[in-house]
């Protein structure tokens, strides 16, 4: 009887002990909080940052699309985040809106309350304050407190026109392998040519000791006309971590990725014209420092005969705008020229530091015997040392035989110049060829041109053996036979796969829910998952079912797409992986949650 009253007393004492803890539980989770934060709280002018507005423990119902505030763009962007977690308090749930904010001008600004109704109340956050400032032509630009940023910058601020100059823009984002992948870059601008390198490189920094991976594409602009221009912020689309999964950056989950558009800060970019003094005779508007040489083919030919020039200019410089280098003064009369043709190869173009190379093709004509070809040059501006400068190729031997075409090719009856059979005998007049006028032609029809006077023997045109129907009922037997053999062969097919199938619909979500505990390995720990998740879905309710938090329903998404992907897509070494205890821990706490929602 002692023994009964003990057991008794127990039994109510843990009764108690697991209600105060539901209790608790079910106070905490109904504890709705709602309040702002600023992702960073000083930024430049015309650089952006993000506002989060947090609702904790509640399913908000009305948000603002914007807030006003003079000198600022606050509006609501539509990414919306929902994190959901599980200790002995209880459940926990939180939706996170972002608003995007664009400054203006600089000052001190004071972002008003925000207004949310939430489950029939309304909450206000408290007011948030952000700094604009104007960015120091020499600040980096590289904030740590923000999770993740874009930053362009170039060597050189002031420029001349048509001068080819560099730029990078990095895209920083907070942890380790945090970027999979970097989109193509939007700048664009009416003064401005500007492009991209079609590839990025991958790196690790820290900033103020905190670790960044950054993602680094570099790219090349020239202005067209001199005056002071604003080019970008540059828009940039990044694959990145994406933090609000359920896993996070839990060791031993695969990490899922979220795009996210980055704008990067502006540049004041001046542009100088080109001097007027000194400029050369046969400027074409040519920008570097540049050389160039020339070959020919053939050097042996006759008067008329064209002659292949192969160019190539190489150096650092603007190879957008570079022309072909022209003959020196003086010798273009001797010659017949056609427009050259450039070519620049993408992987060997400047970007105004580095050196490049170009490739001109030009056809000449020699009008007269000549003994070489004369130089050619390329006349430019070099922006380093500010002056006019150019470079000549050397002249190139030729034999050049005169023309003894005219002569042996002309028509009768034409006069040749310099004939020795004219008139004079002396060889300067000409000679008329005499001709006879051609008689007409007549026709004359000798051939077999007879017409057939028999009559015609029409023939009756064949009839398809498609279009016969004896064709059509002789396919109907094979027909009928093949299909009967496919049919009986798939149902064959469906029942030794189904015969080998293994079915676990006998087995019970508790007992499943034990031999996830009791797993030996990795491989069997996740196996067993699958086995209780598909309990589990056996033997929750229909409505049940749609009265699921959304979070709770991602963790079990999410938890299922991981033990399928480890059991039947991963490899060897990830299966014979150790077992995390923080891994493990996070699967049990997402059945044990599943477990309640079937009581």
């Amino acid at each position: 009887m002692a023994v009964s009253r003990s057991r008794f007393l127990v039994t109510t004492l843990l009764a108690t002990a697991f209600g105060a803890i539901s209790l608790t539980g079910s106070a905490q989770q109904s504890s709705i909080a709602v309040d702002a934060v600023m992702m960073s709280e000083r930024i430049p002018v015309g650089e952006q940052t993000s506002m989060v507005v947090r609702v904790a423990n509640g399913k908000p119902e009305a948000l603002p699309d914007s807030v006003p505030v003079t000198g600022l763009e606050i509006t609501r962007s539509p990414r919306v985040e929902q994190k959901y977690s599980l200790g002995t308090g209880g459940n926990q749930s939180e939706y996170q809106f972002y608003y995007t904010v664009t400054s203006t001008r600089a000052g001190q600004y004071v972002i008003p309350s925000i207004t949310v109704r939430v489950e029939g109340k309304d909450y206000v956050t408290k007011p948030l304050s952000l700094n604009v400032y104007e960015r120091d032509p020499s600040d980096p630009a590289l904030d740590a407190s923000r999770p993740y940023f874009a930053n362009l910058t170039t060597p050189e601020r002031e420029v001349y026109a048509g001068q080819m100059t560099p730029f990078d823009l990095d895209v920083y984002v907070r942890g380790a392998r945090s970027i999979n992948d970097m989109g193509p870059p939007m700048m664009r601008h009416e003064s401005i040519v500007i492009d991209f390198d079609r590839n990025y490189q991958l790196d690790m920094v820290e900033l103020d000791g905190i670790q960044f991976t950054t993602a680094q594409r570099p790219g090349f602009f020239f202005g067209l006309t001199p005056g002071t221009y604003t080019i970008g912020p540059a828009e940039v689309k990044v694959a990145m971590i994406d933090e609000s999964s359920p896993f996070g950056r839990m060791p031993g989950f695969f990490h899922s990725f979220v795009a996210k558009t980055l704008r990067s800060n502006p540049l004041e970019i001046v542009v100088k014209p080109l001097p007027a003094t000194g400029r050369l005779s046969g400027f074409a508007g040519a920008v570097g420092d540049f050389e160039v040489k020339v070959t020919a083919s053939p050097t042996e030919l006759t008067v008329g005969d064209p002659i292949s020039l192969e160019f190539t200019v190489t150096g650092p410089g603007n190879y957008e705008t570079l022309q072909a280098p022209n003959m020196a003064l003086g010798n273009a009369s001797k010659w017949r020229s056609y427009e050259a043709r450039k070519i620049v190869d993408p992987a060997e173009t400047s970007n105004g530091v580095k050196s490049g190379r170009a490739t001109f093709s030009q056809i000449v004509m020699p009008q007269e015997q000549i003994a070489e070809i004369p130089p050619f040059e390329l006349v430019f501006f070099n922006p380093e040392t500010e002056t006019y400068q150019s470079r000549q190729t050397d002249p190139i031997p030729v034999r050049i035989s005169p023309d003894t075409r005219v002569a042996t090719s002309a028509p009768a009856g034409m006069n040749i110049p310099g004939s020795d059979q004219n008139a004079g005998g002396g060889g300067g007049g000409s000679f008329a060829v005499p001709v006879e006028a051609a008689a007409t032609p007549k026709a004359s029809f000798n051939d077999v041109v007879q017409l057939p006077s028999m009559d015609p023997n029409w023939r009756k045109a064949p009839v398809i053996v498609t279009a016969r129907p004896i064709f059509w009922i002789g396919q109907i037997i094979p027909a009928l036979a093949l299909f009967s053999l496919l049919g009986f062969g798939v149902a064959r097919r469906f029942r030794e796969k189904k015969a080998k199938t293994p079915t676990d619909k006998s087995v019970p979500f508790k007992t499943a829910r034990a031999a996830v505990t009791n797993s030996p390995n990795r491989s069997g720990f996740y196996r067993n998952i699958l086995a209780a998740l598909n309990s589990w879905d056996r033997e929750i309710s229909s409505s049940a079912r749609k009265e699921l938090p959304e979070s709770l329903a991602a963790a079990h998404d999410a938890l299922r797409s991981r033990a399928q992907w480890l059991v039947y897509g991963a490899g060897g070494d990830e299966q014979a992986r150790p077992l995390e205890p923080s891994e493990k821990a996070e699967c049990l706490k997402i059945l044990d949650a599943l477990g309640d929602q079937l009581n």
